[in-house]
């Protein structure tokens, strides 16, 4: 296990925190010990619920990359909820919700900032009945 814990840590660039508290880690270097922790048996499949929440923009990125590596390298699959359209611009495919109910779904091509830009526009649309804003401007 401590075998598995340090290529884990290794893979997570979290070694340098494996001996410190909680207390002492950044929310970035929590974020990635809970992938850590959730990767550490090689599961097939990981769940994640928004796994960005509460992390700075860079924190965010590092924790979405190393999700991104994982998928890519370990062959792990991965299903995430989150509000976050960068977070969400990380995954080969993304699934809207509105109301419990399929809203849309697309999928990424080559070039994850076209792929941004598609989710924020579903988003745009997403937000809301067309008829609950009035077209008259004060």
């Amino acid at each position: 296990m401590d075998q598995k814990l340090h290529t884990v840590a290794e893979k997570l660039g979290i070694t340098s925190i494996l001996d410190h508290r909680t207390y002492e880690v950044s929310g970035g270097q929590k974020q990635r010990a809970a992938v850590a922790r959730a990767i550490i048996h090689e599961p097939s499949l990981l769940l994640a619920d928004e796994p960005t929440g509460n992390l700075d923009s860079k924190s965010s990125r590092d924790v979405m990359e190393t999700m991104e590596k994982i998928n890519r390298n370990d062959g792990t699959t991965m299903m995430l909820v989150t509000h976050d359209p960068t977070a969400a611009s990380f995954c080969h495919r993304v699934i809207f919700i509105k109301d419990g109910q399929l809203y849309n779904e697309i999928h990424r091509g080559d070039h994850r900032q076209t792929f941004f830009q598609q989710i924020v526009d579903v988003l745009s649309l997403l937000g809301g009945n067309a008829h609950d804003l009035s077209s008259v401007r004060s």
